[in-house]
């Protein structure tokens, strides 16, 4: 498990910066599970029944019921469902909808911190339970989702919470390259694969900061030479007539790293302060 949590680190801090908490994350996990254990069959062939699946994740069978009714519901490719799960998003929500913190043309009225009512943390103990609500100023300030007027009141800029650092290409990213690597190590280190496993190589050293630099402009122009000469020669095949949605796309990735070995995040007591 130190593997996972070393693993998990930077992952959380895309989630973060993308404004996913962990209540969010805790139930998307929990629906991959499910939804990985149902697709498993027993050694007669048979489809796996709650029970089974129950066994396999640790949840009740209730919840493994609960979870695989809404697993096309709320993350199946057309659901477009928006996530309003944490407090930021909350407070937001409510913050333009609740008739006690809008005016009387609708829209959210400038609120001061505390004092007279109504005021900004009566807000957020009305929607975000007991979360510090100078923590949630503090943020939402942060994600420019408020700004604070002369006069000390508080005024919403933004309908919907999203963090001031939040960077879409990170969600590209997750999507193109760390889908399709998870899923290599998958087909690798499945005992019932029926092909040849998939290549995923990987060297690095560790390099004095001169050599770095040096090994950093390097790889970039190697990588960029690489990358499109596979890119070439898949152009020249790529099939575009009478595709078929169920057959699987071939590429290869590549990326470049710098920072510390996963080993060194595997003991949590020595660097929760990093």
């Amino acid at each position: 498990m130190a593997t996972v949590y070393a693993c998990l680190r930077p992952f959380a801090r895309v989630m973060l910066r993308s404004g996913v908490t962990y209540k969010s994350f805790a139930e998307i996990a929990k629906t991959a599970f499910v939804h990985e254990a149902l697709l498993e069959r027993d050694a007669k062939g048979r489809v796996t029944n709650a029970s089974r699946v129950a066994v396999r994740t640790g949840l009740s069978r209730k919840e493994v019921r609960r979870v695989s009714e809404m697993t096309l519901v709320k993350y199946g490719p057309k659901s477009g469902a928006a996530d309003h799960a944490g407090p930021l998003a909350r407070v937001l929500h409510s913050w333009h909808f609740d008739q006690r913190f809008v005016g009387p043309d609708g829209s959210p009225l400038d609120l001061c911190f505390e004092g007279e009512s109504p005021n900004f943390t009566e807000l957020v103990k009305a929607v975000a339970g007991d979360v510090p609500p100078g923590a949630v100023r503090a943020e939402l300030l942060r994600a420019a989702a408020v700004q604070e007027l002369e006069n000390g009141l508080l005024r919403p800029t933004k309908r919907y919470y999203i963090p001031g650092d939040f960077d879409e290409k990170a969600i590209t990213v997750l999507s193109s390259m760390l889908f399709p690597f998870i899923s290599g190590v998958d087909h690798n280190s499945n005992p019932a694969r029926k092909s040849a496993g998939f290549i995923q190589r990987i060297a690095y050293a560790k390099l004095n900061p001169e050599n770095r630099e040096a090994f950093r402009t390097w790889s970039r122009a190697e990588a960029t030479r690489f990358i499109e000469s596979i890119d070439d020669w898949l152009t020249a095949r790529e099939v575009v007539v009478n595709e078929s949605a169920d057959d699987p796309i071939s590429g290869v990735g590549v990326f470049y790293y710098e920072g510390p070995e996963a080993a060194d995040l595997q003991r949590p007591e020595q660097n929760l302060e990093q």
